[in-house]
């Protein structure tokens, strides 16, 4: 038995393969100073912004996308390789690193733009050859053709206007992305914070974001890499303070501040997801008519130079993309194929064609986004009086079923980023908690809410020309019925009125339109005819400053133009003719998809249109703009006078619904933890730069229980203040060890400040600070027991 015991002998170790030996030898040598990980994720995070361009659905940059990914991990390794890859103290990155950097910069993206630089195998092949002058002709073949585009584009942005040039983009995005990995791995390397360090790439990620329809994943994934990158760099600061100290650490700390920090982010995450939206509507409205001047000189500027570009923001109140500038005449319209929307409604097709049996269109709906009243010559607001309710899902607001309309359901499917809820006029109930902006109780403005996908209903007009003849005219607010009229709403009276730029020729020519039309209907069409007669033009200028009212200059001067002139000079004349009339936006019905079965609207479609109200009916939607379709009238078989609508469907359930996660939740959380955050290390920079360590070295002894007696001197009492601390044991003994060693180390160096030579006194200072430094660091984590 003792024998099979000593014949077990332990075998050693297989030795490592060599290749494998030598791979491990080259990784310990380049290994950077904070560790592969801080170096990859400093990496991804410019690396973001670029992937975002790919969710702007915008522009299509083909090979040149792949440069712009590149370039900020690419700026990254070029600083930490300019710095010193392995170097651990810190060192000033000189103006000569700086101009290295961008002249690497220069060098990599050219050659990934252009490709001047010839490959290995055009180097081989001009060895055998001899072909040197073809590789300097070709490089310089490259840079000629790149000044050319350079060259035509900015004659066509002098011009007014640059043609697309992707190159030209993207030469000036890559320079972007590559100063934005130059500061993600200057502040990674000198500022040792991963909140600094990412807070570039984080920045540029969200203005990106706010001008796309897409990719909120990738802010998600933002905060991540910044938490990693935060806990990557405080680690290697601890670890390499706890070698100086020559203090034993557990490698597992790492994983438990990753658990730590990971249960950190669940609770925000939760909380962000249950948290009600504070929308305070005063706030955020002040904040965009701020921001409007800037965001409309960048989107002016960003199509000038770029114009395939245009992005999706928000900032436009929810008018979504596409839509006229401002309203009105700064410029002409934003037409595009993007698509915007697909929507579906409830209204089926009726038959098929032949020969491929496809389905006959279903009737389509003008999708209306807001309405404005208050007309001042050049343009529509709204009154600051509008009030605002929050409506919860799948509950109607609007109690009464207006005669001769009826019911549509439509399902809709947002293309773009926006918060207003588009729908066929007038809508009275959604699938989703829905914030309703109103003038009036029969006078809506628009629906806001954050929902790629929503059900609505819609109680559209259901009435033919003689159902619309035989409605009463109105007469003025508070007079006496008759048998031909009611009495207007107090609250309608707003949308008859008119400012005093309105000329007397126009007044006259809305006078001549009506001359001799019996009712209200009448009077409406035959401004809508008269005004058909113009000329539809995309291409007009934007009008002379000197203009005081467009509707004049579009009628009796422009004489052509696009919907906005059509419907704003539409109103006027009504106005004038007495009929109660309001300027809606949105868009047209689009174009009907048969294989889908639904209306899928583009940018191209953006529009603007009158609606006129009517007694009993409500609001009915005219089409002066030439460009246009006339609106077809039917009614349905069962409207009369005398019966009301049929029951409202319940909404549908959307076809993709949306999440339950509420991005914007996330980002204003984050930001408020941020903002926290930042003042509370303002706060406490603030002081440490206040307070004087000996001071503090005497109220921490005093709340321990030594406090300085009187007789004590500066070092008796750093040493006295030591021994208590070394021979009452705390909770965590390391921290008070070293404490007691840098109290000890603080009162020889106060002493030298106030006693020593007068030449030694700054060192003292410089040392004092630094002892310091350390001790206020462990000092929270010395605990006595009691």
């Amino acid at each position: 038995m003792m024998e099979r015991f000593i014949d077990q002998t332990v075998e050693p170790e297989a030795p490592l393969p060599w290749l494998w030996r030598i791979l491990m030898a080259v990784e310990a040598w380049s290994r950077p100073v904070w560790g592969w990980g801080v170096l990859v994720t400093c990496m991804l995070l410019p690396l973001l912004p670029a992937t975002a361009l790919r969710a702007h659905r915008r522009l299509d940059l083909d090979t040149f996308q792949s440069t712009l990914e590149v370039a900020g991990p690419l700026a990254v390794a070029a600083v930490w390789l300019l710095w010193g890859w392995r170097r651990q103290e810190r060192r000033h990155f000189g103006w000569l690193a700086v101009a290295g950097a961008l002249l690497i910069g220069v060098v990599a993206l050219s050659q990934l733009l252009l490709g001047w630089i010839p490959g290995p195998r055009a180097i081989w092949q001009a060895i055998q050859s001899g072909g040197w002058i073809d590789l300097l002709f070709a490089s310089r073949d490259a840079w000629m053709r790149a000044f050319i585009r350079f060259a035509l584009w900015q004659q066509g942005v002098a011009s007014g206007g640059a043609a697309q040039d992707n190159l030209v983009f993207a030469a000036f995005a890559s320079a972007i992305f590559w100063i934005l990995g130059l500061l993600t791995g200057w502040l990674a390397r000198a500022v040792r914070q991963g909140f600094a360090a990412a807070a570039p790439s984080l920045w540029l990620l969200g203005a990106i974001l706010l001008y796309s329809n897409g990719g909120r994943y990738l802010l998600l994934t933002g905060l991540v890499l910044m938490l990693a990158l935060h806990i990557l760099l405080e680690q290697g600061v601890l670890m390499n303070r706890w070698q100086q100290l020559d203090l034993d650490y557990s490698p597992g700390l790492l994983t438990d501040r990753f658990l730590a920090v990971v249960s950190a982010g669940a609770i925000v995450l939760t909380l962000a997801a249950v948290m009600p939206n504070l929308y305070i509507e005063p706030l955020v409205m002040r904040y965009y008519e701020i921001l409007a001047p800037v965001h409309r000189a960048m989107e002016e500027t960003g199509e000038r130079l770029f114009p395939e570009l245009r992005g999706v923001s928000r900032l436009r109140g929810g008018s979504g993309s596409g839509m006229p500038n401002e309203f009105l005449l700064q410029g002409g319209p934003n037409q595009g194929t993007t698509v915007v929307m697909r929507v579906r409604t409830d209204e089926a097709p009726a038959t098929y064609q032949m020969p491929f049996d496809e389905m006959v269109a279903p009737p389509g709906h003008y999708m209306r986004g807001g309405t404005l009243t208050v007309y001042d010559g050049h343009g529509w607001r709204n009154p600051s009086d509008v009030t605002q309710q929050d409506v919860p899902a799948n509950r109607r607001w609007d109690g009464a079923s207006p005669w001769g309309r009826k019911p549509v359901v439509q399902s809709v499917i947002m293309e773009v980023s926006t918060s207003t809820l588009y729908a066929a006029p007038e809508p009275v109930e959604v699938s989703t908690d829905t914030r309703l902006a109103m003038r009036s109780d029969d006078d809506q403005v628009t629906l806001y809410a954050r929902e790629p996908s929503y059900t609505v209903v819609s109680l559209v007009p259901a009435l033919d020309e003689s159902m619309l003849r035989a409605l009463p005219s109105w007469v003025g607010v508070g007079e006496v019925a008759t048998e031909s009229g009611v009495p207007l709403p107090e609250a309608m009276a707003l949308h008859l009125s008119l400012p005093e730029t309105v000329t007397e020729r126009t007044r006259e020519l809305a006078a001549q339109l009506v001359t001799g039309q019996e009712t209200a209907y009448d009077k409406a069409l035959a401004i809508e005819q008269y005004l058909r007669q113009y000329t539809y033009d995309l291409e007009v200028s934007e009008p002379p400053e000197d203009i005081a009212d467009v509707a004049d200059y579009f009628l009796f001067e422009l004489q052509r133009g696009y919907c906005d002139y059509y419907a704003t000079a539409f109103v006027v004349l009504a106005r004038l003719a007495g009929l109660p009339t309001r300027f809606a936006t949105g868009f047209a019905v689009g174009q009907w998809n048969p294989v889908d079965g639904v209306w899928v609207i583009t940018e191209s479609e953006a529009h603007s249109w009158p609606e006129v109200y009517f007694p009993e009916a409500g609001w009915v939607a005219f089409e002066p703009t030439a460009g246009r379709a006339s609106l077809v009238r039917t009614a349905l078989p069962q409207t009369s006078r005398s019966t009301s609508p049929p029951p409202i469907v319940p909404a549908a359930a959307a076809e993709r619904q949306e999440p339950k996660w509420n991005w914007q939740q996330l980002v204003w959380l984050v930001l408020l933890l941020g903002l926290i955050w930042a003042a509370v290390l303002a706060w406490q920079w603030w002081r440490r730069r206040r307070e004087d360590p000996w001071h503090a070295v005497l109220q921490w002894g005093s709340r321990v229980g030594r406090p300085m007696d009187a007789g004590e001197t500066v070092l008796e009492y750093g040493e006295g203040l030591a021994g208590y601390v070394v021979q009452h044991p705390s909770k965590t003994p390391d921290a008070g060890r070293i404490a007691a060693r840098e109290i000890q180390a603080v009162s020889v160096e106060v002493n030298r400040v106030h006693y020593g030579r007068v030449d030694e006194r700054s060192s003292a200072k410089r040392a004092l600070e630094e002892h310091w430094r350390r001790l206020r660091s462990y000092l929270p984590l010395v605990r006595f027991h009691r």
